[in-house]
């Protein structure tokens, strides 16, 4: 199911990479599909920061997700 959130601010990271990994997509795979760089994708799953809304629209597209599901960590 992904790895667990260690802090509040990591929860969004954490919901990162359990969708990505759920959707069977490498950290990689999902930079090519968004232009997003790979480093990026790794800071945002650590630090829970996601930016600018294209960029979050382009990750809830190729992740297969509204973005509120991508916005809105399970509880």
């Amino acid at each position: 199911m992904g790895r667990k959130p260690n802090e509040r601010r990591d929860r969004y990271g954490a919901w990162l990479h359990h969708l990505r990994t759920k959707k069977g997509l490498s950290q990689d795979e999902l930079s090519k599909m968004t232009d997003v760089p790979q480093s990026t994708l790794a800071y945002w799953e650590k630090s829970g920061k996601l930016a600018g809304r294209d960029t979050i629209i382009k990750i809830a597209k190729a992740l297969g997700v509204t973005v509120e599901e991508l916005l809105r960590p399970e509880q």
